[in-house]
Formats: C-alpha cells, sequence, structure tokens
C-alpha cells in the first residue's frame, strides 16, 4: 500500500512523512526531490527563474505518475503537484493507495515557511503578493479544493507536533 501526503508547502509533508515511512517500514520519497534530481537542479527557485514554472510541472507530471505504479511508498507531494491535471489523474486512479491531505491554517504555515531556512531558499513565491499570508490564502484558497476532492482522509495539522499527527495518522487514516 502507498500512502500520498497532500498539502501546502510547510504543512509538514516530508517531516511526517518521513517518520510515517520509518514507522511503517517503507520508503519515503518527496516528489520535489525527485523532479529536482530529474532536471539537475539544486533548488526549485532556480528552476522556475531559469527555465519556467511549466518545465517544473512537466516534471512533477512525470515523477508523480512514475511513483505511484510503484508499492510500499510514503510520498510527499509538492503543494501544486495536484494542480496539474495528468498528476492529479494518476493519484486519483492510484491502486492500493491511502491520500491523506495535511490541511494547516495560512498564519501557520507562514510562519513555518519564515523559520524553515530551506523553505526560503528552495520554493519561490507562487504570486507577485510577495509570499506573505496574502499569497497562502490567495493559492490555498485555489488549492485546496482540489486538494480535499483527491483525499481520502484530511488532517488539521495547523497546531499539532509532527509525533502527534504520525500518532493520528496511523490510528485514524490507515
Amino acid at each position: 500500500m502507498n500512502i500520498i501526503l497532500i498539502g501546502y508547502r510547510a504543512c509538514g509533508k516530508t517531516t511526517v512523512g518521513k517518520m510515517l515511512a520509518e514507522h511503517l517500514w517503507k520508503t519515503f520519497v518527496d516528489i520535489d526531490d525527485v523532479a529536482l534530481k530529474k532536471l539537475d537542479s539544486d533548488s526549485i527557485t532556480e528552476v522556475f527563474e531559469e527555465r519556467g514554472e511549466a518545465v517544473w510541472r512537466d516534471a512533477e507530471v512525470q515523477v508523480t505518475k512514475e511513483l505511484v505504479q510503484r508499492l510500499d511508498m510514503v510520498i510527499g507531494l509538492g503543494g501544486g503537484t495536484l494542480m496539474q491535471p495528468e498528476a492529479r489523474q494518476a493519484i486519483k486512479q492510484a491502486a492500493d493507495t491511502v491520500r491523506i491531505y495535511l490541511r494547516c491554517e495560512p498564519a501557520e504555515l507562514l510562519h513555518r515557511i519564515q523559520t524553515d531556512t530551506m523553505s526560503a531558499t528552495r520554493r519561490p513565491n507562487l504570486t507577485n503578493l510577495g509570499g506573505g499570508i496574502e499569497e497562502i490564502s490567495h493559492v490555498l484558497a485555489e488549492r485546496e479544493p482540489v486538494y480535499r476532492a483527491v483525499a481520502d482522509k484530511e488532517f488539521d495539522v495547523t497546531h499539532i507536533a509532527a509525533k502527534d499527527a504520525l500518532r493520528h495518522i496511523i490510528v485514524k487514516c490507515l
């Protein structure tokens, strides 16, 4: 069985995903990391600036379609992966898979993004709103209906420590 973690950047997909994979003796894969390797790049920002967002989104789709065919994985999606129809379809059709949306409030997402140095250097702003609460709220308003439409389970991680999120997922989602 595969477990796919869905959500906005900094919601905890990677942190919780690694813990979940270790606990369940599965392999954790971050779509962003695999796509970066495929594009031979160090950051999503670099890809956006040098090659364009379309190149990044195409790589996300290819990687997603490949990974959902494998078994016994915990997969952390990129925050925008589901906005690509081909990736969304592949994830919806993936057999023996549980899709979990890790929901988080915009103010907490902003706090996590601002305190994570990797997030600031590897990920571009997604709008011309400057990357703050306005951008997060705007992008999340577009993405959340899609996240919810694809997810089998939804869990609010706004005020939850990663170890507690892990426990909840194991008990309530699997």
